[in-house]
């Protein structure tokens, strides 16, 4: 019994010294990748925030001036895209770190190959990175909400919690794929369409009111659901998110964080011999 405490207390604390070591590593990774992606390009930054922002005007096109889909009776195309767009950026920071995380490895297998180099903080790197991304897009939207007469809350305050809540969730899915990735290389492909899918069956676009009783157990096993819904909790109806959920969540981001650090750092010891 000491000795597996010992070693359940050794994998849960691992990931975390991993973060607290490598810190400074991440940070130059974070630097780099951000620097790539937009910094020298000729727009920059604002990439970021051109992405959602298109995103967003095609899904309010279709959902909200073709098929006519309000939040309410009274609630007009700006109401729907404010809640799409609270929606929506939760989810692409987790969709762009997970899908690229299922590449990364092989994408830098000279790094890899040096005995010292930890690679650990690559998918870790590709999290907070799309953190940024996210940041860029999360002041668009509060400057959107203050120009439309609805400045956030009080409950503004809870939303750092949830959004450490959401960067732990994904690293762990982030280690998980980057390391199934390296033994299947059709993991990307898998990841591509899972996470179509995944879109789809997250209220992003539609209300979780709207879902029939008989699919909402759909909703109660997503993640991402309560991301989404703890967004708007704290963004749009300055309520706290619920308690219950929160701590389900809180524990299902726990346990991905630990078994997905668990299962990379199992599995890399083959990375070298099989890229």
């Amino acid at each position: 019994m000491p000795i597996t405490r010992g070693i359940v207390g050794s994998a849960v604390v691992s990931p975390f010294r991993t973060l607290v070591v490598h810190r400074d590593v991440i940070e130059i990774f974070v630097r780099r990748d951000v620097q790539s992606r937009y910094i020298n390009s000729a727009l920059g930054l604002w990439w970021a925030v051109i992405q959602p922002l298109a995103l967003l005007a095609l899904f309010t096109f279709v959902f909200s001036g073709i098929m006519k889909m309000r939040l309410g009776e009274r609630d007009g195309t700006g109401e729907f895209a404010l809640y799409l767009f609270c929606g929506l950026l939760p989810w692409l920071a987790f969709s762009d770190a997970v899908t690229r995380s299922s590449s990364v490895i092989v994408e830098q297998t000279p790094l890899i190959k040096k005995v010292l180099f930890p690679s650990e903080i690559l998918p870790v790197h590709l999290v907070l990175s799309a953190l940024v991304v996210e940041a860029a897009g999360l002041a668009v939207f509060l400057a959107a909400m203050v120009a439309l007469g609805r400045p956030p809350g009080w409950a503004l305050a809870a939303l750092p919690v949830v959004i450490a809540l959401q960067v732990v969730f994904t690293a762990g899915v982030a280690w998980l794929m980057a390391a199934v990735a390296v033994f299947l290389r059709d993991t990307r492909h898998v990841v591509g369409l899972g996470l179509t899918l995944w879109l789809f069956l997250t209220p992003i676009m539609y209300s979780d009111s709207l879902v029939p009783d008989r699919y909402r157990w759909i909703l109660a096993v997503n993640p991402m659901a309560y991301v989404v819904e703890a967004y708007r909790s704290a963004l749009l109806q300055n309520e706290l998110p619920a308690a219950v959920p929160s701590a389900v969540f809180a524990g299902v981001a726990f346990a991905a964080f630990v078994s997905g650090h668990w299962v990379f750092v199992r599995s890399k010891r083959a990375f070298a011999d099989l890229l």
